[in-house]
């Protein structure tokens, strides 16, 4: 027996959708035609670099060995809250329609020899990341329970990175060096298309 979008009830839903980059999850409730959800997205990266030889030291007037190294770890926590709406159901196939809106959460830090490096550390702080997606799909239920998905939509990403800075410049009004503030401003925006398989289960 397929689910019927006129049921008045309402139904926890889990799905899992993989990915070639990112895979993601979603925990939602559907309400007759509605399923307000949220989900998550989790990207981790780590590089590392090390220099190792010799080189002369001029202090101690000989040839010592030496290392250097460089490291950089890195998250994107990418939480999304979302609303599937069912347009129509015919036999066993449900079509929908499903926006939702991303704020992801970006930290990292770079070690050189060990020591954090804190110009970036601060740069990161400054970048501010939103990202929104509008799609259309469609749900095949093999029972009430379980059903397999396929979606295309349109994604929307923003990035924004703002550092203000003090510089000293010379006032010929007066003779001397004063401290001004002066503002960084980076924007950018993508709009790609995708694709997705999901795995559903209503409970």
């Amino acid at each position: 027996m397929v689910i019927s979008t006129t049921l008045s009830f309402g139904q926890f839903t889990f799905g899992v959708s993989p990915g070639l980059v990112l895979n993601s999850a979603y925990f939602g409730y559907k309400v007759n035609k509605f399923v307000p959800y949220f989900g998550l997205q989790v990207l981790k990266a780590n590089f590392g670099y090390e220099n190792t030889g010799q080189e002369f030291d001029y202090n101690l007037g000989q040839v010592v060995p030496y290392t250097e190294s460089s490291n950089f770890s890195g998250s994107l926590f990418i939480p999304n809250l979302g609303l599937k709406y069912f347009l129509k159901e015919q036999n066993k196939i449900q079509s929908y329609a499903s926006l939702n809106l991303s704020k992801p959460f970006l930290s990292g830090k770079i070690e050189y020899d060990g020591v954090e490096d804190q110009n970036f550390k601060e740069t990161v702080k400054n970048i501010s990341l939103w990202g929104a997606e509008v799609s259309f799909g469609v749900e095949y239920f093999f029972d009430e329970n379980f059903s397999l998905g396929g979606e295309f939509g349109l994604r929307y990403f923003h990035l924004k990175y703002e550092e203000p800075n003090d510089r000293q410049i010379f006032n010929p009004n007066s003779g001397d060096t004063q401290t001004v503030q002066v503002e960084d401003s980076f924007k950018f925006n993508m709009s790609p298309t995708y694709s997705k398989i999901s795995l559903n289960y209503y409970f």
